[in-house]
């Protein structure tokens, strides 16, 4: 109902303009409603296409999906997670249910994402149209809509395209309960908020953001009855917080080689406070990187049009900029409720307590989003010739995602985070043949736990323990590893499958030791040269996507004393 409304609302016009007018803005108004539905329509084919392309899961969701399809309902709310993975849970609840229902097929792990991620769509048009005019709204939602970051995980086995739709909800909410002051209206607003910090945990920031400004505002405003009224809705968003932090968040904190993780790999902690010029550049660094993800406004072209690749990540650089600092002049409510959430996350993010990097701050692409709409808005409305820079100002945000869009659905293989682990399992699976024997290296086994169950595969494999951190080098490493290759011994062929990048599992600390993290040393093809001792490598072989299957033709004679 309230989607019906945000659509045709704007078709109601003024009884005492004359019938010109009245045509003139009927017409106006049936475009932008037939525009806004091919938005939308855009936006549902591309998460639907992407969900029916059905592509392997990746390591990160394949470390979620074992606990998804072997732990209960209970289990799921009560245990820590394996892989050490985290997760609200209801988040976890809404997919398990999917998978009792579906199966424990990718499909079904997926398609809670899939749901919020068209709900997001829909839902993101009334908030689009309380921030911006009618043209920005429909570039701000066409961005999202198409843009790869919020496709992508809209069809991901993981919780980052729901706390996008939690993000949105959250606004969709204070547009909706704003300006109610009775009882009623307060208790909802409360308790809607309450509930979304059990499927996001980064709610909270778009919560206590939205909370931040509405108080402030009441408080310069001097209306303390109607700051004392919201406070009751305010006061169960924290209470239902302190339960989600007491049984969850509190109970389950981040592991020091976690942070260490994001502070070395993603530089994902603002200095707090920058004393530097360096400090200072992570603010430049991280604003080039959210162009990319979450607001999917990056490109990659052929040949010589690659040159326009730079200034096109200048077009919605220089609006989001213009749309912080213009909406900021306004001082107005809406313009903090923005902002907060942002701030509130950089924060976090300086004390080390959340990571400001790519898929985690997912949830703040609709706040990012509006400020590049209204800075096209602004920056149109400043000039004399509007209409000569409105065109161009919207051809050139959407050219990225859209480009993106349409070169992802050409071609799957170039949509994020591809591997081939169901595909290596099910190569392995068909060429299997009994009395083979299959040895799986550590950084494989997550996709073997899940695939053995999922599918039901035939063989049962031998799992290489990750014993790089208790070897001083490769030598003591391999002599360590080979207590496991008696298992060899009375069959007649090997399966080795191994990932040729993953070096750093679960719970490790990012360049120790040294040997195993040097250059020159791949995973698993130190293992590829010495299973040679028990056989002959054959050509037969799978290598997509850096996972490779090898087999050897074992030779008894030749198998280690």
């Amino acid at each position: 109902m309230f989607l019906y409304s945000s659509l045709t609302a704007p078709l109601l016009v003024s009884n005492h303009r004359n019938s010109a007018s009245l045509q003139s803005d009927s017409g106006r108004q049936k475009l932008l409603l037939w525009l806004t539905l091919l938005i939308i329509a855009a936006g549902v084919f591309l998460r639907l296409y992407h969900f029916i392309d059905n592509r392997s899961l990746w390591r990160d969701e394949l470390y979620l999906a074992v606990s998804l399809i072997r732990m209960d309902f209970w289990e799921l709310a009560t245990q820590p997670l394996a892989y050490e993975q985290k997760a609200p849970v209801g988040y976890l609840w809404a997919v398990k249910l999917l998978v009792v229902l579906f199966g424990k097929g990718e499909m079904a792990l997926r398609l809670f994402s899939l749901l919020t991620g068209i709900a997001t769509i829909l839902l993101f048009v009334p908030v689009t149209r309380f921030f911006l005019k009618p043209w920005a709204a429909l570039l701000a939602l066409a961005m999202l809509a198409i843009g790869t970051p919020a496709v992508y995980h809209a069809v991901e086995a993981k919780q980052y395209g729901t706390e996008l739709f939690a993000s949105v909800l959250a606004l969709y909410l204070f547009i909706r309960f704003h300006r109610q002051t009775d009882f009623v209206s307060l208790l909802q607003w409360g308790l809607a908020g309450a509930t979304l910090l059990w499927f996001s945990y980064s709610a909270i920031f778009v919560l206590a953001g939205i909370a931040s400004a509405v108080c402030l505002h009441l408080l310069l405003q001097k209306e303390w009855h109607k700051m004392f009224r919201y406070a009751s809705s305010f006061t169960l968003w924290l209470i239902s917080f302190a339960a989600v932090y007491v049984l969850y968040l509190g109970r389950y904190q981040d592991s020091a080689w976690l942070t260490v993780f994001f502070k070395q790999f993603y530089d994902a902690y603002m200095p707090l406070p920058p004393a530097s010029a360096t400090d200072f550049q992570w603010f430049l660094h991280k604003a080039g990187s959210l162009l990319t993800h979450p607001l999917g406004q990056t490109v990659t072209l052929p040949g010589p049009f690659s040159l326009l690749t730079g200034p096109l990540r200048l077009v919605p650089l220089i609006t989001l900029v213009a749309g912080v600092v213009l909406l900021l002049r306004k001082n107005s409510l809406p313009c903090t409720v923005l902002a907060f959430p942002v701030l509130l996350t950089l924060i976090a993010s300086g004390l080390k307590l959340y990571p400001f990097h790519e898929r985690f701050v997912l949830f703040l692409a609709p706040m990012l989003l509006l400020f590049i709409a209204y800075g096209a808005q602004a920056i149109s409305a400043l000039l004399a010739d509007r209409a000569a820079v409105k065109l161009p100002l919207i051809l050139l945000l959407m050219a990225p995602p859209a480009w993106n869009a349409a070169r992802q659905a050409g071609n799957t293989d170039l949509f994020p985070k591809k591997e081939a682990n169901r595909e290596a399992l099910l190569y392995l699976n068909e060429s299997y043949s009994a009395g083979d024997a299959v040895y799986i290296y550590w950084n494989m086994w997550h996709a073997y736990a899940y695939y053995k169950e999922a599918y039901n595969l035939k063989f049962t494999a031998t799992g290489g323990k990750d014993l790089k951190t208790s070897s001083a080098n490769q030598q003591t490493y391999f002599r360590k590893l080979s207590a496991d290759f008696d298992n060899f011994q009375g069959h007649k062929r090997l399966w080795f499958l191994y990932h040729a990048h993953i070096k750093n599992n679960i719970g490790g600390f990012i360049g120790k030791p040294a040997w195993y993290f040097d250059k020159s040393f791949v995973p698993g093809q130190m293992l590829e040269s010495a299973f040679s001792a028990y056989g002959e490598k054959t050509k037969q072989r799978f290598d997509v996507k850096e996972t490779v299957v090898s087999l050897y033709q074992l030779s008894p004679e030749k198998a280690p004393d």
